[in-house]
């Protein structure tokens, strides 16, 4: 395994050696709190401004639909939407990708 790998899902970054030995990264509680925010209903808060938006999708994400972020582009004006062909953590596993997307869509500023 290596830090950061799609086989790993990152998890190696969040362990650390300290000088009494293994642990955490993180306080697991701020885990669960940060989890607990992710869920429910953002509507509200992604259609509260309509500066422009870049919505990059990974077409393998198994986090968020292709369905759901049409939706999002279609709901909130001025939102571009791009797909590329990976999993959700985009900018990890196509940085190249990422990085170009987000030039192109920079430059049409």
């Amino acid at each position: 395994m290596h830090r950061g790998s799609a086989h790993t899902g990152g998890q190696c970054d969040a362990i650390r050696e300290y000088p009494d030995g293994w642990g955490l990264a993180f306080r697991p509680q701020d885990m669960v709190t940060s989890v607990g925010q992710v869920n429910g209903n953002h509507w509200d808060d992604w259609l509260a401004t309509d500066c422009p938006a870049l919505l990059i999708h990974g077409t393998r994400s198994d986090t968020l639909t292709a369905e759901h972020a049409k939706e999002m582009a279609v709901r909130r004006p001025n939102t571009h939407l791009d797909e590329l062909a990976t999993g959700h953590t985009v900018h990890e596993t196509d940085p190249a990708g990422f990085a170009a997307t987000v030039r192109a869509f920079l430059d049409t500023l």
